[in-house]
């Protein structure tokens, strides 16, 4: 009897290691730590390379310096510089400065983390703190908030398309059906105007979710697809996947045309991107999979239209962003004639996108356990809790590193020994490597002061370009900006120049391990003290 009594003991003692999943206390101080480390991040951090490029648009929404995808995919070029779509929308305009830009991205993160935690609570059986704090220590969101992405912003307007029309709207009359429809239509124009793409788009999403409605209010013979989770997130994903593959073998849609250039160079890519995005990026980085198997058991079995509607907005926009994605790194390699496949390395954090889809989830997985109470949940994890546990542990130190290490650049010391040392009319230029090179030479126009007003010009080279000839020579070259009057040269860590007697070096730096390391070197026909 007393050896059973100690067995008993032990076993409790050693479960007691992930019971602070039940702790209010816990949730309460990771909910109040997210918030502070996401408002560390946001002043602390330098901004993503995005941001830098919104700031140094023109007021027609142009890049002074030359389009981040020059015709010369080894050199810049300021005279092609194509002006922004007429609706763009960026949450960095030029006229709120940096600290006005940094004090929006807290703001929105803020204001994500309170919807989230509210519409997961109008689904879950509980207050959504818990939901809330996976939200604020979700690493993408705070890897955004401290580069001002748009990723917390476009999460909104999804948490607001799926609460509209799977709680508000759910399964009452056409006419709260239409008004769903129309906030959908409203809330998707937002979002392309945000990635720099025609809102018409946003008009057919609403459209398609008006037919949704419309078809489960009038052909019942078809709840099999409106009200059974499984089979409409099957079918939305096969419609998503083969529309945009059409597009891209047809040669239409942008950056999909790429699937019609270098086929077996997407398809590697969607593979890779399937990984990164599913895997990595949401099973992993949004601590879900503890409850994912049980959950999907119970999705063929629902017939419920909120269940339904919440499945097939997951399955539809992970279904088009991991396509996405691999066009994108596809494309990208392409234009930079970039290193394949690590490339894709380079470019791993675009899987961040798919964090629009992080709170939909979580409703989703609130509304399932409040349909089997028996299912588990974050609000009572049961025998799920070791792993989540050990899933909220795997993330702690990554969200950390995301919001304390924050966006580093080297090139902000270079630019910061341009801007005390170039006179006005002067210009750079920017020895890098292709892959995001011209992304990199807004990092300076953000660095040095004034720039615009000073008439200081930066150029980029990609090593193997040939700008020898161009900067010593003279030689010139089509579409390609004029070096003649080119006084400082940045050169890259690990590059090495030849150079003529009258060019003096005048700075240099080390480069961290998380920039890559190595010795950064600016040359210029000045000398400074």
């Amino acid at each position: 009897m007393e050896a059973s009594v100690d067995t008993e003991s032990v076993e409790e003692s050693t479960a007691d290691w992930w019971s602070f999943v039940d702790s209010k206390q816990f949730w309460k101080w990771l909910l109040i730590g997210g918030i502070i480390l996401n408002a560390f991040t946001a002043f602390t951090s330098d901004l993503g390379v995005d941001t830098h490029l919104h700031l140094a648009e023109d007021d027609d929404g142009s890049l002074v310096w030359g389009h981040t995808r020059p015709i010369d995919h080894s050199a810049s070029d300021p005279n092609y510089a194509p002006s922004g779509g007429e609706w763009d929308l960026s949450l960095a305009p030029t006229s709120f400065g940096e600290i006005g830009v940094r004090g929006l991205a807290i703001t929105l993160t803020l204001l994500l983390i309170g919807l989230g935690g509210a519409a997961y609570g109008l689904f879950s059986k509980g207050n959504g703190r818990r939901a809330a704090a996976l939200i604020a220590f979700y690493p993408t969101f705070v890897f955004s908030t401290g580069r001002a992405y748009a990723e917390p912003t476009i999460a909104m307007f999804v948490v607001l398309i799926v609460l509209i029309n799977a709680k508000l709207v759910a399964e009452k009359g056409v006419g709260y059906r239409i008004g769903g429809a129309l906030a959908s239509a409203i809330c998707m124009i937002g979002i392309m105007l945000l990635k720099g793409i025609n809102p018409i788009y946003g008009g057919f999403f609403g459209l398609a979710v008006l037919a949704f409605h419309l078809i489960d209010i009038y052909l019942p013979s078809l709840h099999s697809l409106t009200r059974n989770p499984l089979r409409g997130g099957l079918l939305t994903s096969a419609v998503v996947g083969i529309t945009m593959l059409t597009l891209g073998v047809a040669g239409s849609g942008a950056t999909l045309s790429v699937i019609s250039m270098d086929a077996p160079r997407f398809f590697t890519a969607l593979l890779v991107s399937i990984f990164n995005i599913v895997l990595v990026y949401s099973l992993f980085g949004m601590m879900i999979w503890p409850f994912v198997g049980d959950a999907w058991k119970k999705l063929a079995d629902t017939e419920d239209m909120p269940t339904t509607f919440l499945t097939i907005t997951i399955s539809g926009f992970t279904t088009a962003i991991t396509i996405y994605v691999a066009a994108l790194w596809t494309y990208e390699s392409i234009i930079w004639n970039a290193d394949w496949p690590w490339v894709m390395w380079t470019m791993g954090n675009n899987g961040r996108y798919i964090s629009l889809i992080m709170i939909p989830i979580l409703m989703l997985l609130a509304h399932l356990n409040h349909l089997y109470p028996e299912l588990p949940s974050l609000e009572n994890p049961g025998r799920k809790s070791a792993s989540f546990a050990i899933g909220i542990l795997l993330i702690i130190p990554l969200t950390l590193l995301a919001g304390i290490h924050g966006q580093t650049f080297w090139t902000d010391d270079a630019a910061e020994l341009l801007d005390k040392n170039m006179e006005d009319g002067e210009d750079f230029l920017f020895i890098h490597e292709g892959t995001l090179g011209m992304h990199y030479l807004y990092t300076f126009h953000t660095g040095i002061d004034d720039v615009d007003q000073r008439n200081i010009t930066g150029h980029w080279r990609s090593p193997d370009s040939g700008w020898q000839n161009e900067m010593v020579d003279g030689v010139k070259m089509e579409n390609r900006g004029n070096l003649s009057n080119v006084q400082w040269v940045v050169l890259s860590p690990g590059l090495e120049w030849s150079l003529p007697n009258d060019w003096n070096l005048v700075g240099e730096g080390n480069v961290d391990f998380m920039n890559g390391g190595g010795l950064w070197e600016i040359w210029s026909t000045h000398t400074i003290e």
